[in-house]
């Protein structure tokens, strides 16, 4: 694995590995989304993988005439982030 999914790997708690989910930038996700994923599943974060999945078909996207994603994509990232939210303070201490 690379190094950044290493952190995520390294992480005690499902708020860490939020907040990594959140902050790691796209090329990330796009490059290694199924490592990412192997990481978030042994940890049993299951949010952590629909909001995964949910970015992913993000950067995946065909853009608007504009370049803005469309709806149906800012729609699932919202869900998606607040489910992971949820999960992540109902989860503090880890899987």
């Amino acid at each position: 694995m690379l190094p950044l999914v290493d952190i995520l790997a390294d992480l005690a708690t499902h708020a860490e590995r939020a907040d990594w989910l959140t902050r790691v930038p796209d090329g990330v996700v796009f490059r290694d989304h199924m490592d990412i994923r192997k990481v978030l599943k042994t940890a049993g974060f299951d949010a952590g993988v629909a909001y995964l999945d949910a970015r992913l078909a993000a950067v995946n996207s065909v853009r608007q005439p504009d370049g803005a994603l469309p709806q149906t994509r800012i729609l699932a990232l919202n869900i998606t982030q607040i489910d992971l939210n949820i999960a992540a303070r109902a989860g503090a201490t880890g899987a």
